[in-house]
């Protein structure tokens, strides 16, 4: 069975990087961004308008190219998990996790036996269509492969983080800036004191249960900054921001040159 590298970094103690796939839905974007070197790609489907049939291509590219497809879903009900984890992702990111009892509900639908119920398909995406003939075997190793990332995005979520950060099968925690700013008051304003302190509780409360932590850096500074902190997921900026930031940045620069 395939297995997750970010696994294995994780459990060395080195940070796995990826990116956003939140605009471009083409195949090949996934080959692309597997030559770069990334590690993982988070797939959107919360704040997009991908179907499950694009979602299910890009993690099946993602799969081949050797990148770790990774998809945020658009719902909350069992089968917004599972579709995209039977159409080949090989882990979820989760969003607003509020206490531990959600999380261990999501990943009994999301864990095959002995962990959890999911549905059980013996050959897709998911097992690269190689049908399982030890499935007790094979399952496990699939659960063990299939990553769980909780979001941190409310002051509910904060409260409950210690008992979130002890349920089985949790493998790491990020944080959500945006919805989590709008949840303290000050939407938008990631410097304020209590972001600030928010961030600083999620960083001791996972470091206190060893559970890898992050969330998304814009910039190669500031990136290297949480580095040295000990981040051990990080989403290096989206397709979107990377396609503005070079060309508007490269528009100015040409029509500085032309006198415009």
């Amino acid at each position: 069975m395939r297995t997750n590298p970010l696994k294995a970094l994780w459990q060395a103690g080195k940070p796995a990087f990826g990116t956003w796939a939140t605009l471009v839905h083409h195949p090949r974007f996934m080959k692309l961004l597997a030559v770069t070197g990334l590690d993982f790609v988070l797939i959107e489907m919360e704040h997009s308008d991908f179907t499950i049939a694009e979602v299910g291509t890009l993690c099946l590219v993602a799969r081949e190219a050797g990148i770790v497809p990774i998809v945020r879903p658009a719902g909350m009900q069992p089968h917004d998990y599972t579709r995209p984890l039977d159409a080949g992702a090989m882990g979820l990111l989760l969003p607003n996790v509020e206490t531990a009892e959600q999380l261990e509900s999501i990943l009994r639908a999301t864990k095959y036996h002995p962990r959890g119920e999911r549905i059980l398909n013996m050959r897709g995406p998911h097992t690269d269509y190689v049908r399982l003939t030890r499935p007790l075997e094979q399952i496990q190793a699939m659960n063990e492969h299939t990553l769980t990332v909780a979001m941190m995005e409310s002051q509910r979520g904060l409260d409950n983080l210690d008992a979130i950060c002890r349920v089985p099968g949790l493998d790491a925690v990020m944080i959500g800036p945006d919805d989590l700013s709008q949840a303290l008051g000050v939407p938008g304003d990631m410097k304020h004191a209590r972001m600030v302190e928010a961030t600083e509780h999620v960083i001791a409360t996972c470091q206190r249960h060893d559970v890898p932590w992050g969330f998304s850096c814009q910039d190669p500074a500031s990136a290297a900054e949480w580095i040295g902190r000990g981040i051990r997921w990080m989403p290096y900026a989206n397709d979107a921001a990377a396609l503005f930031n070079t060309f508007s940045s490269a528009a100015q620069e040409l029509k500085r040159a032309a006198g415009r």
